[in-house]
């Protein structure tokens, strides 16, 4: 059976799957003993479109069959509410997956989400007009609630998946904890001459941390300091981290700190995106957890480089 890459719809998966009990299906059967399913679903990381995202550089090293589904923008509360939890959790029980990944909860903390936490600087008639420094900015953050109701929606989520992992016990779940934002402020260079017509379809092009932080911190330095504490204290340890020990040997969390190229100019291609190329870098140590948790006999189907 041939590499499929991946698909982004369930009507492909579906077929590529073949009717049960038809000799297609127990082809995909035999090829799954030694081969890996993956499905991704998450935010922009994810799904976005535009070029080759973080889910499809994963995938495009994976022989195996790989499902990406998401949302660009899209919130934690978004994709993973009742609704989506309930319908998702029947798909992963109905399909052989062995590894469901994530990527979401970026956004809650961003843009208008993050413009309510600190809109005593905001608005027409703002009641504070004072600068102050990023751990004065974290510490309003981490009252907010923000990231608590980020961990809350993924417990709800991790917990319906645990009972999948009765039925399957070697289900695994892994989180991607996103990138400390290095261009503060730079919004997306979405034109027409560098991803053709779709660029004129595109709404909010950013910056969504700088757009209300601007108003709040004192420069750009304390923005990218801000940010850091936000992504890796706030989300990767205190929302993914808490999860990992919580769900300890089911959910696993992502380490970055192997990506190569993190500094060179075209890693990222706006504040929060990294570029087609920066993506290709983080799915180098992305892979690497993946290819931890995958069961033994399908890991030599997963390439890291």
């Amino acid at each position: 059976m041939a590499n499929m890459s991946w698909v982004t719809s369930w009507s492909d998966w579906r077929n590529a799957m073949g009717p049960s009990g038809s000799r297609h299906r127990r082809d995909v059967e035999t090829f799954l003993k030694t081969h890996p399913a993956i499905l991704y679903w998450g935010d922009s990381w994810f799904s976005t479109p535009l070029y080759l995202n973080l889910a499809r550089q994963s995938a495009r090293r994976i022989n195996g069959l790989n499902m990406i589904i998401g949302k660009p923008g899209a919130t934690a509360a978004e994709l993973f509410d009742e609704d989506g939890i309930k319908r998702m959790v029947e798909r992963i029980q109905a399909n052989p997956f062995d590894v469901v990944c994530l990527s979401a909860g970026g956004n809650d903390c961003l843009s208008d989400r993050l413009a309510k936490v600190f809109k005593a600087w905001l608005g027409k008639a703002p009641t504070r007009n004072d600068r102050i420094d990023a751990l004065a900015a974290y510490q309003i953050l981490s009252k907010s609630g923000l990231l608590d109701g980020v961990h809350r929606v993924y417990d709800r989520l991790l917990s319906r998946l645990q009972a999948v992992r009765k039925i399957r016990p070697s289900l695994r779940v892994l989180g991607q904890p996103y990138f400390p934002i290095k261009q503060i402020g730079v919004a997306a260079d979405l034109t027409v001459g560098n991803i053709g017509l779709v660029a004129l379809l595109k709404g909010d092009v950013g910056p969504w941390l700088w757009g209300p932080m601007q108003h709040v911190l004192r420069n750009k330095q304390e923005g990218e300091t801000f940010a850091r504490m936000m992504l890796e204290d706030g989300f990767r340890d205190g929302v993914l981290g808490r999860l990992a020990k919580q769900y300890k040997g089911f959910f696993s969390v992502v380490d970055y700190s192997t990506a190569k190229g993190i500094g060179n100019p075209g890693f990222w291609n706006d504040e929060i995106h990294p570029s087609e190329t920066g993506f290709d870098s983080l799915a180098m140590p992305f892979n690497q957890a993946l290819k931890t948790i995958l069961p033994a006999a399908k890991q030599g189907a997963l390439a890291i480089t």
